[in-house]
This record gives structure tokens, C-alpha cells and sequence, in this order.
């Protein structure tokens, strides 16, 4: 509006309550006003004179131009609002007046000043500027708090001691907006003894996008994405921090099963590789057990393979397992199916299923850690996928077992064979030099055994053999070893025995061979036993193939002794 110059009165064509405006008839000399409308001439804005009759007598040039637009349009409810408050003005009062102009919605604040003639001034101030900015502010303001409300994301302050001031009406985390009010920031991480170096509700600088997890509402982990700034007051002092946090629990929960996903995929394909290409069944499995432990964080693995109907025995393990009787007790019950088993043993949280090779249960593979994080969907996952392969290596080391038996085992008596003998002969004479023991070597020969399957077949002469073998057996003690060395020569190994005890066992096995008398081809020929004894001393040199040797030679000379059915060897020492 154009600058208030002077109060001007109207002659013809004067705006009153029955005619529009009639810039023409407005004259322009300067009337004899009063103090007041004196005064009112030195005001900014428009100023109108509406006597009783509600007609407009007196305007400036601003005035001027708000009585042309207040007849047009719209507006003409406006100035029948202002007539209104002219004709009804006891005291000075201020109104708040709207009108459409070009559109647009204009705003004024008008004073009414009572006049003597019944009428009023009317001294306008255009306050569209600020009441658009006001509804602006408040449009905004409802804008914000409508986005808050409807987003997943939360909005909060907390004061200097972390503590929550102010959370977003929604709330978070499953918790309620009140709930949170007066909480302990720190007390809502996931792990409260491993806080983030920089903690977004503690705010000292601008923190973008940093990743907590905190705990929500039914005690699970939940993933938040914060952004947030220092609240400082006047005087420079920090006195809080404010932002916003985003849940971003559900990507991360994806985005990790995906990785485990992929972790699952190369465990189950190295195991596979390994299973495949390992040329020693046991590394297959010790490999297996490795990959999956180092693939799961803080977690052990263990292969048991079943040895009897109720027995499972470890054969592979990787990482820290839990006491094993306690740990037995419960892989004893994986036996029953072949589902998944939880336990909680000895502090350690368990996984255990059985393996298996053509719907035969023939293991078990165990998974264990000492934390509380429990086994989800992909850990079953993993360890069913597993399952089968170690199945078949498990039934690899079964089949490698057995051929390694029947390489080193007499098929008629079960006893080792030469072969065998030799290995664990070699082994038994350093064990007993280095534990300071005398020990002996038995050859054994049967005589008039050719007799028996010329006259009885060589089934009886099978039967012989077998029950030779079962005397010979049961005269050595667990850590002596016997083997049929081919034909109807034995061989047995006595650990820590001196020469008379040696003489005296030797003694007993002829006393017990007595029995296979029975059997004889003629009487002429009886059946019975010739054994050589090889003492071995603890400061010996001697190899274990002239210890047998001299076994050998003993056993040959009590052979063709008329007397004697036992002969010691000669020292190695002595002369021949």
C-alpha cells in the first residue's frame, strides 16, 4: 500500500453501502479534520472514516486503494465487516480482518478509534506477511510432527546424563514413548560392557549414520542406524543431545542370513571337497570338523563315530568341548533319531545330530559354545546338510579300518598275521627298552601237524589252529600281543617279564595244549608244541628281526630235543 499522505473527504460518487468506488469523484483538498484525525493522518496504512450510516466519509490515498479492493469480489464481506465495527465501536479495539485478493488470501489488523458522529476510524496494518509466515511455521510444524508420527524412525533428546528427555510419540523399539522417557541410554545396549567408542545419546559433536545395537522391549538385539548433534544453551554449555534413530534391525537380520547363507554353502562344499579329495579318511574328518568350527564364530565341533550299538567314540574334534562324561551322557541320547538335539552341558550350549550312511545311524556331529547366543535356523541347517557327508566319511573310516584289519589280521584265527607282527614288534621292543624291561619272544610250532590233515581233512586241521589260537590268546595279558605267522607257526610278545617267568608261561601253554591230543593224525604222531624263547634285555641293540630270528633258532632246537619241548635262545651275547 502507497504511503498515508492526508484524510480526504468524498463528494459525488462517494463510496458508501449502495455504490462501488469512483476514483474520479474524490476530491482532493485537504478537509478541516479534528485532533483526531489529525493524529490519525501522520499513521503508516490506510485509514477509512465510517460514520453511523456505515458509509465511508473520510479516507487517505492508502485508504484510497483498500476501499476499491474491498468492493470487489470477495471482499465486500470484509467491508461489511468493518461497517459492522464502526457502528458498533464503544472503545478502541484491534480485529484481525481477511479478504481474497487476486487469489490470494490478504490479511489485515485493524484498529477501530470510536468517533464523535457514532462512527469509527478505521486504521489498517497488513499483517498477511506475518500471519502466512505464522501458518506457515504451524504447517510445518504439523508437517513434522505428521512425518514423525507415521515413520519408523524415532526422534529423541536426552539430557547430560544420556538419559531420555523427549522420544517421538510412537516410541521405539517395542517400548512406549512415556516408557522410555527417564531411561538410561546405555542401559538399552545390546551389550552393555562393549559400548561404541562414539554413543549417539551422548552426543559431544555431530555423529552421521553410526550403527548401535540395543536392546528392545522383549530383550532381543535390535539394530538402529543413529544420527545426532550436541544441544548446547546460550552460555556455550553442552546440555544434551538430540536425533534421530532408524531400525534398521530387519536389513541386518536379512543381510546376515545371507551371509550365513553363503558361510553355510562353502562349509557344506568344503566339506564335500574334503570328503572327496582327502586321500586318509580321518583327515577327511579333521579337516570337516576344522572348517565348520572356524566357520562359526566361538563355536567347537566334534565327530563321534559309532562304535557298537550304545557306543559313540570321538574320532575328530576342534576347539574347547565340554567335560566328557557329562558331554557322553548326553550324545548317548543322539542315538535315538535323527533329529536335532539342544542340551546344555557343563556351561556349554550343545547341537547334536546323528550322521548317516544309507539310513544307517553310524555317528553323531556336535556343535558347542560356551556363549548364550542360541542356535538358530541356519546353525540346524548347517549341521543336517553335514550330517550326511560326515556320514560317508565316517563310513570311510569304518571301511579303511577293516582293510587295514584284514591287511594285518589271519583270516582263520583273527590273530595278527607276520606282517602285523613285525609292525607292532618293532614298536613294543623300543616301548620296553625305554621303560627299562626285560621281555620275551615266543615261536611256536605244532608237531605232527601235517599228520592231522592228512588223516582228518583240513577242516579238523582248521579246528586245531583256531583252538591253538584261542589258548595262545587267552595266555597273554592285555598289552602282549599273539599272531599266526603262517602254517601252524606262532608268534606272542610278553612285555616286563624276566626268563623264569617266561619259562614258566611257556610251561602252562603246553600243559593247556594238551586237550588238542585228540586230534593227532596216529599214535605214533602225537600233536603237541615246540616253543623258543628270545629274552630281550632293556640295554639291547639287537633289531626285532634277529630277536625273532633267535626265537627261531630256540624253537627249532626244542623241536628236535627228544627231552625238551621248551628252549631258551642264547644271549646275543653269548656264544654260539
Amino acid at each position: 500500500m502507497k504511503p498515508l499522505s492526508t484524510v480526504r473527504t468524498l463528494g459525488d460518487g462517494a463510496i458508501d453501502g449502495n455504490s462501488g468506488p469512483n476514483a474520479a469523484a474524490c476530491k482532493n483538498a485537504t478537509v478541516a479534520v479534528d485532533g483526531q484525525a489529525a493524529s490519525l493522518a501522520h499513521l503508516p496504512g490506510p485509514v477509512l472514516h465510517i460514520n453511523s450510516d456505515g458509509a465511508i466519509v473520510g479516507l487517505n490515498e492508502e485508504g484510497t486503494y483498500l476501499a476499491h479492493s474491498l468492493h470487489e469480489g470477495d471482499a465486500a464481506q470484509c467491508l461489511a465487516q468493518l461497517r459492522a465495527l464502526a457502528s458498533t465501536a464503544a472503545e478502541t479495539s484491534i480485529q484481525s480482518v481477511s479478504w481474497s485478493e487476486e487469489s490470494q488470501t490478504r490479511w489485515m489488523e485493524a484498529t477501530v478509534i470510536p468517533t464523535d458522529d457514532g462512527g469509527a476510524f478505521i486504521v489498517g496494518r497488513d499483517s498477511t506477511l506475518e500471519i502466512n509466515m505464522r501458518l506457515a511455521l504451524v504447517d510445518s510444524r504439523q508437517r513434522f510432527k505428521d512425518l514423525v508420527d507415521v515413520s519408523s524412525d524415532f526422534a529423541w533428546e536426552t539430557d547430560t546424563a544420556g538419559t531420555f528427555v523427549f522420544v517421538s510419540p510412537r516410541g521405539a523399539l517395542g517400548y512406549s514413548a512415556d516408557a522410555m522417557v527417564g531411561t538410561v541410554a546405555r542401559d538399552l545396549l545390546y551389550r552393555i560392557s562393549d559400548p561404541p567408542s562414539r554413543f549417539a545419546f551422548e552426543a559431544q559433536d555431530i555423529i552421521e549414520e553410526t550403527e548401535l545395537w540395543l536392546k528392545n522391549a522383549d530383550g532381543n538385539a535390535a539394530c538402529v542406524l543413529a544420527s545426532a548433534k550436541p544441544v548446547w544453551n546460550k552460555l556455550g554449555e553442552r546440555t544434551g543431545a538430540r536425533g534421530v534413530c532408524r531400525d534398521i534391525t530387519a536389513e541386518r537380520l536379512r543381510e546376515n542370513d545371507i551371509a550365513r547363507m553363503k558361510v553355510r554353502e562353502q562349509v557344506i562344499a568344503y566339506v564335500v571337497d574334503a570328503v572327496r579329495d582327502e586321500a586318509r579318511p580321518t583327515d577327511m574328518l579333521s579337516t570337516a570338523v576344522t572348517s565348520i568350527g572356524k566357520a562359526m564364530t566361538d563355536t567347537a565341533c566334534a565327530v563321534y563315530q559309532r562304535e557298537s550299538r550304545d557306543s559313540l567314540n570321538l574320532v575328530a574334534h576342534y576347539g574347547s568341548l565340554p567335560e566328557s562324561r557329562e558331554l557322553a551322557e548326553a550324545i548317548d541320547r543322539v542315538c535315538t533319531d535323527f533329529a536335532a538335539h539342544e542340551d546344555f552341558v557343563g556351561g556349554h550350549r550343545t547341537l547334536m545330530t546323528a550322521t548317516h550312511y544309507r539310513n544307517d545311524m553310524n555317528g553323531a556331529i556336535l556343535l558347542s559354545r560356551e556363549s548364550e547366543t542360541e542356535w538358530n535356523a541356519h546353525d540346524r541347517s548347517l549341521i543336517d546338510a553335514v550330517a550326511g557327508q560326515l556320514g560317508i566319511a565316517l563310513q570311510q573310516v569304518s571301511d579303511q579300518k577293516e582293510l587295514e584289519r584284514l591287511s594285518r589280521t589271519d583270516a582263520l584265527t583273527g590273530l595278527f598275521n607276520r606282517r602285523a607282527f613285525t609292525e607292532e614288534l618293532e614298536r613294543a621292543i623300543h616301548r620296553s627298552r625305554r621303560n627299562g624291561f626285560q621281555s620275551a619272544v615266543f615261536f611256536v610250532d605244532l608237531n605232527n601237524f601235517k599228520a592231522v590233515n592228512d588223516t582228518h581233512g583240513h577242516d579238523v586241521g582248521d579246528r586245531v589252529l583256531t583252538r591253538l589260537s584261542d589258548i595262545l590268546r587267552a595266555a597273554a595279558r592285555s598289552y602282549d600281543f599273539v599272531a599266526r605267522l603262517g602254517g601252524d607257526e606262532f608268534a606272542l610278545w610278553f612285555e616286563n617279564i624276566d626268563k623264569q617267568a617266561a619259562r614258566r608261561r611257556a610251561g602252562e601253554i603246553i600243559r593247556n595244549c594238551k586237550s588238542l591230543d585228540q586230534f593227532s593224525g596216529a599214535p605214533d604222531k602225537r600233536l603237541g608244541l615246540s616253543i623258543g624263547i628270545a629274552m630281550d634285555q632293556p640295554n639291547s641293540v639287537e633289531t626285532s628281526d634277529g630277536l625273532l630270528k633267535r626265537a627261531d633258532a630256540a624253537m627249532y632246537r626244542a623241536k628236535h630235543s627228544r627231552k625238551h619241548s621248551i628252549s631258551m635262545a642264547r644271549d646275543k651275547t653269548s656264544p654260539q
